[in-house]
């Protein structure tokens, strides 16, 4: 949060959301939260507007150094674990990024949370992240399809209530700003790539037809 007690601003972060994680037996007070919340080469839909995979090794170590643990996002409320104070880790692996949040029970917030997760009632995860790389392909149809090569910030992953798919998916959930601006960019790209290409084609072509019609 900044001096005013309001979260930080959004600056560039999108967040996807997955269901894979589980809370493990407490010991001394503290019980450990586990899960993948990052999962690569997972196609998903992303509110209907394209499908978007995340490139395995997308995520470097670097990007993981300052992370906070919440429920739903809210960053109004104090994390209950950070990667800053040890009790957050997560860690890149060949299929995701996998992490091990230790909470403290004596927290009425992290209690709630930790019994609902063993109960079943809560079972999904999401992230807040920044996109540094991507490429776009099939830009010039109505479903194009996005892949991330590179996540350079990782702001904060959360339990969430209601993921939209079983398993390891992303939320189905309505485009974002920073979704709809990082695909009307690609696609004002790719026509200027277009563009370029136009007149070599156009001299291939007349030097083609030198050839066959003039014998030059």
């Amino acid at each position: 949060m900044d001096g005013n007690g309001k979260p930080p601003e959004n600056n560039g972060l999108i967040s996807r959301s997955f269901t894979s994680y589980r809370a493990e037996s407490a010991e001394d007070g503290m019980g450990h939260i586990t899960g993948v919340p990052i999962v690569y080469e997972q196609p998903t839909d992303i509110g209907g507007w394209f499908e978007e995979t995340i490139a395995r090794g997308a995520v470097e170590e670097a990007a993981l150094k300052d992370v906070a643990f919440f429920f739903n996002h809210d960053l109004y409320t104090k994390p209950m674990a950070r990667t800053r104070n040890g009790r957050l880790s997560l860690e890149a692996k060949k299929d995701g990024v996998y992490m091990d949040a230790v909470v403290n029970l004596k927290r009425s917030d992290a209690n709630d949370l930790y019994i609902a997760i063993q109960d079943g009632d809560i079972d999904g995860m999401s992230f807040a992240f920044r996109v540094a790389g991507e490429e776009w392909t099939d830009l010039d149809t109505d479903y194009p399809k996005r892949r991330i090569t590179k996540i350079d910030y990782v702001q904060e992953i959360s339990a969430v209530n209601y993921p939209a798919y079983k398993g390891t998916s992303i939320n189905a959930r309505a485009l974002s700003d920073c979704d709809k601006r990082a695909l009307d960019a690609a696609r004002v790209q790719a026509q200027k790539d277009k563009r370029k290409e136009e007149p070599q084609e156009d001299v291939e072509l007349e030097k083609l037809k030198a050839k066959y019609l003039y014998g030059i």
